[in-house]
């Protein structure tokens, strides 16, 4: 992979990265470090894609493991959660909004919420980036969609 190459895949999914690596690591300097890690991956391994859809799910699985592994550990545990307001480049005020919300679930929602909603994935492709059955997507979904309801309700009455 030359390094034109490498540098066109980083401007056309820095954002998908650093929104999943949000997701995951709750701060921006923790994403950011993933989205680093991601990408160094990518010069490393120097993977050949078939196609760009290739080449986004592999970057999307690279950084969900980045960010899984990084929580393991012990350090990591110990650390506060969810900087409020962290998420940049979003205009429209209802989609920030929702996007918070859908940040601020438990990680077994967020996450497949995110990817289906906001990056266009299928079930069944956000079931072999999260290696979970396609039929636990679609219950997390469900239960995700009852959760963010429940919310907006609540914030209406407030």
């Amino acid at each position: 992979m030359s390094t034109k190459e490498a540098e066109k895949m980083y401007n056309a999914y820095f954002q998908t990265v650093y929104r999943i690596c949000f997701l995951y690591m709750k701060n921006e300097a923790d994403a950011c470090d993933m989205v680093q890690e991601t990408f160094l991956r990518l010069l490393k391994n120097q993977p050949e894609f078939e196609n760009e859809e290739k080449a986004r799910a592999w970057l999307v699985i690279t950084a969900s493991n980045c960010c899984k592994t990084q929580l393991t550990r012990w350090w990591h545990k110990k650390r506060s959660a969810y900087d409020e307001g962290q998420i940049q480049n979003l205009s429209c005020q209802a989609f920030e909004n929702m996007l918070e919300l859908v940040l601020g679930m438990e990680r077994k929602y967020s996450v497949p919420t995110y990817l289906y909603y906001y990056e266009g994935y299928k079930t069944g492709e956000i079931a072999d980036i999260l290696g979970i059955n396609p039929s636990t997507v679609q219950t997390r979904l469900s239960k995700a969609r009852k959760l963010l309801k429940l919310e907006i309700e609540n914030e209406r009455t407030v």
